[in-house]
């Protein structure tokens, strides 16, 4: 890592990676203090005459950013939110129900989902991961 900003030597690290033999690609996501990498390893096409590409051409980043539950009690989702959806800055994801009060939960930039962590119905705590969001 580099002393620095270890921040930047952990995504050196990352990208420095070699993948097994065998196996077309792998992800990796790091979250910290709220702030989320992915990091995505492609071997491309597995055809010997294939050129290889430059390390850039490889690796895919991607700003994530984590939502959270703000309380504990039942989310319940504004919509059937589903993965590739656009969403912008402050649009409702969902409720918290609690002891009778709603808290709301928005998106806190424009972005897309692009994963559902919870089901609505379902039981939550809090600072329990509820979306993932691709930052744009």
């Amino acid at each position: 890592m580099t002393e620095n900003d270890p921040l930047l030597g952990l995504l050196d690290d990352l990208l420095s990676l070699r993948l097994p033999e065998g196996l077309p690609g792998a992800t990796i996501e790091v979250e910290a203090d709220g702030f989320a990498v992915s990091v995505t390893r492609d071997r491309g096409s597995a055809s010997p005459a294939a050129p290889r590409r430059d390390r850039n051409d490889e690796v895919t980043m991607e700003k994530m950013q984590r939502v959270h539950a703000t309380t504990v009690g039942i989310f319940n989702a504004a919509r059937a939110w589903n993965a590739g959806d656009a969403v912008t800055r402050g649009v409702v994801l969902g409720g918290i129900q609690s002891l009778g009060h709603v808290a709301e939960i928005s998106a806190p930039a424009d972005g897309e989902i692009r994963e559902v962590l919870v089901a609505g119905g379902a039981p939550v705590e809090y600072g329990q991961p509820l979306f993932v969001l691709a930052l744009r």
